[in-house]
């Protein structure tokens, strides 16, 4: 008998949730430091893997519980090239981290009892370089070039999809999404929006969902907005064809800035209820939306609520 085929949330109108903000939950709720803010090196060590397996067969056995599928983002936000470099690891060193961390998500869906059709694992991107700076020199090719290093590991340790975070620049997205396309496996493109309701780089969100799109023939699957807080984001959508091209949220939990987050030396949770109700409300007024998580100061408790809330509204 076949295995049931793996469903991505672009095929469909069901609601997926994602994980949260790993990092923050990592360092202030579990002390571990992270060299270039990196976690996949934590699979090192087994206290450290075991808290990420606490944290991610939590967020598993909630979508167990909502009845959703559920998508592990990988732990290899930092785990390219350059970022690489900067943390002592190879090549070769880089890849097995990469195929690490996907080992670690089917432990977690099997331990949790999430069915292999709701098992999405995501090779997740992150910038090349600083996500809050623009990183304007980085051109299309030498974007697709570098990032499609790690999107042919991911798909050696087979991923379903993989998804770029906290990106800023039109340059970085379209040679991501190009990289992905070439390699067979489906992209999505996560912006940040600032406090004027653009990316860093000074595009409005339209502006560069279009660019992407025009520079990739619609290469990616969809779109998604992330470490960003609904009070900056959801002004900036409009009720028109483009905005339909974002499936995906993923917000942090404080409407603080992106600067005074870093620099405040302890976790910022804000209020998950409020949290879930205004995803309620943006899927209310954009229901194209399917995909929810979370990002700095989020984690399954907030997912939780999250899911709730949005089921109870549907």
């Amino acid at each position: 008998m076949s295995q049931p085929t793996t469903r991505l949330p672009h095929q469909t109108d069901d609601i997926f949730l994602t994980d949260g903000g790993t990092e923050t939950w990592l360092m202030y709720k579990r002390g571990f430091e992270l060299p270039e803010f990196s976690a996949f090196h934590l699979l090192n060590d087994e206290r450290s893997a075991q808290a990420l397996r606490e944290y991610y067969t939590a967020f598993a056995r909630v979508a167990v519980k909502l009845g959703t599928p559920f998508i592990f983002d990988s732990l290899t936000y930092r785990a390219s090239r350059d970022w690489g470099v900067l943390l002592g690891y190879s090549t070769e060193g880089l890849a097995e981290m990469n195929h690490k961390c996907f080992e670690l998500y089917r432990e977690c869906a099997a331990a949790a009892g999430l069915a292999p059709e709701d098992t999405l694992i995501s090779g997740c991107i992150g910038p090349k370089g600083d996500a809050y700076q623009t990183n304007q020199d980085l051109t299309v090719e030498s974007a697709e070039t570098y990032h499609g290093e790690q999107i042919e590991t991911f798909k050696a340790a087979g991923a379903d999809i993989v998804t770029a975070l906290t990106l800023n620049t039109t340059n970085e997205a379209i040679g991501i999404a190009r990289a992905a396309a070439k390699a067979g496996i489906p992209s999505v493109i996560a912006f940040t929006i600032e406090k004027d309701r653009r990316l860093r780089s000074g595009e409005t969100l339209k502006q560069a969902i279009e660019t992407v799109d025009a520079g990739t023939e619609n290469a990616p699957a969809y779109y998604m907005i992330n470490c960003s807080h609904p009070v900056d984001f959801g002004p900036a959508l409009a009720t028109e064809p483009w905005a339909n091209r974002i499936r995906g949220l993923r917000a942090n939990a404080s409407s603080l800035d992106h600067g005074t987050l870093c620099q405040l030396g302890h976790l910022e949770e804000g209020n998950p209820d409020e949290l879930a109700s205004q995803y309620v409300d943006l899927r209310a007024a954009h229901p194209k939306m399917n995909v929810f998580g979370g990002c700095c100061g989020t984690d399954y408790v907030h997912v939780e609520k999250i899911g709730r809330a949005l089921l109870a509204a549907a």
